[in-house]
């Protein structure tokens, strides 16, 4: 696999460290637990760009990584403050221009009614990152709030579920079409997620989970009239070859994804998914993916 740093790597570091520092400063105020977390993934996309036609359909192979750094500092019996941050980057087989470096600041609260591993809880949550790509036009500032709920029913069942929102803000390319913005990269999306966790034994669960999300999605493609009435913006896209072109358009996602992960100890976990979108957008812009996927996750 060829693994291209993203050029810009260093702006991500220094447009999102503000934010970084300032929410660890908020941890630093008050004793609590660090916790350090590290996880990898391979995964295989059958449509990376999000494609309609099948000659414009594109997949490839992906490493993603995750370093993730969090204070947990107890308010109280029932509320809980996690503050702190991800470092995280993806490389591709064959896409390079989609390699890319984040860093992000995260804040939250949570608050359990009641004591021990069944206690229903809920937390709010924001954050604040950078995106840097290979290929810069791509790259954004993003904004993120959710909710999220859960409850531990049994010693081998829970259930959670999660509603955020998120905003990313990308730099404009002069517009190519007359009436037509060039700000494709810039999206805002609304996202529903639930999914349950049921352990077979002691060290073998099985996962379901399930998404809809509605907003701005971008789809790459051949230019293609048909496209250009439904569009929010159009864009140039060389990341996926010359006269290819990025279509923001209105859409809704449904998805589904199993999967089953194994202990490997009390702080190791290995797991395989398999994840399957179907998107329905605007003008009848429809189109699907499917994803396998292998995860390692290490918590210290």
């Amino acid at each position: 696999m060829r693994c291209q740093v993203p050029r810009t790597f260093s702006g991500a570091i220094r447009a999102s460290l503000p934010a970084f520092l300032a929410l660890c400063a908020v941890s630093h105020t008050a004793h609590g637990d660090w916790t350090v977390a590290t996880s990898a993934a391979l995964s295989h996309d059958n449509n990376v760009g999000n494609a309609r036609n099948y000659a414009s359909v594109a997949e490839d192979s992906s490493a993603a990584a995750t370093v993730s750094l969090l204070q947990l500092i107890q308010v109280g019996e029932n509320y809980s403050v996690a503050a702190g941050g991800n470092l995280s980057g993806q490389a591709y087989e064959r896409l390079s221009g989609l390699n890319d470096a984040s860093l992000e600041g995260v804040l939250s609260l949570k608050r359990k009614w009641g004591l021990g591993a069944f206690a229903p809880w809920a937390r709010v949550g924001i954050s604040l990152g950078r995106a840097d790509y290979a290929d810069d036009y791509r790259s954004a500032t993003v904004y993120r709030a959710s909710l999220e709920v859960g409850k531990r029913f049994d010693e081998r069942l829970s259930l959670w579920a999660d509603y955020g929102f998120e905003r990313r803000r990308a730099a404009a390319p002069d517009a190519e079409i007359y009436g037509i913005s060039g700000d494709v990269f810039s999206q805002n999306g609304l996202t529903l997620k639930a999914g349950l966790q049921y352990s077979l034994n002691a060290r073998t669960s099985l996962a379901l989970g399930s998404l809809w999300r509605h907003g701005d999605v971008i789809s790459t493609t051949a230019a293609g009239t048909y496209l250009y009435a439904s569009s929010k913006a159009v864009a140039a896209d060389p990341t996926f070859g010359p006269g290819a072109y990025a279509y923001k358009l209105n859409g809704t996602t449904y998805g589904a994804r199993l999967g089953v992960d194994y202990s490997l100890s009390a702080h190791s976990l290995i797991g395989c998914g398999f994840q399957r979108l179907e998107t329905h957008a605007q003008g009848g812009n429809n189109y699907s993916g499917s994803m396998p996927q292998l995860t390692w996750n290490y918590r210290f």
